[in-house]
């Protein structure tokens, strides 16, 4: 409906800002609907993607450290895959 394609054009034009931020103006960006995992895996196979980069939820030991959408990501991936920990303060 209305308020979902509103929504879409919202996260395009965000998704698009923070394209212009990191001065990857010209990146292609993409906003899919559906399930986060199943859509993470849908392009990346139809894009022939050769790398997935997800975050991860924490940092004690691997079950706390893959949400449920990374670790679905990573077993199901036909590509490689970097679970990136934003809070991580190197060894």
């Amino acid at each position: 409906g209305e308020l979902k394609e509103q929504m879409v054009e919202s996260a395009r034009r965000k998704l698009q800002d923070l394209a212009q931020r990191l001065g990857m103006p010209d990146a292609p960006c993409r906003v899919e609907l559906g399930a986060t995992k199943q859509e993470i895996l849908r392009v990346a196979a139809e894009q022939g993607i050769d790398l997935i980069v997800v975050g991860s939820h924490g940092r004690h030991g691997i079950q706390r450290l893959l949400g449920s959408t990374a670790n679905a990501v990573l077993h199901g991936a036909p590509c490689d895959v970097l679970v990136a920990s934003p809070h991580w303060d190197g060894p």
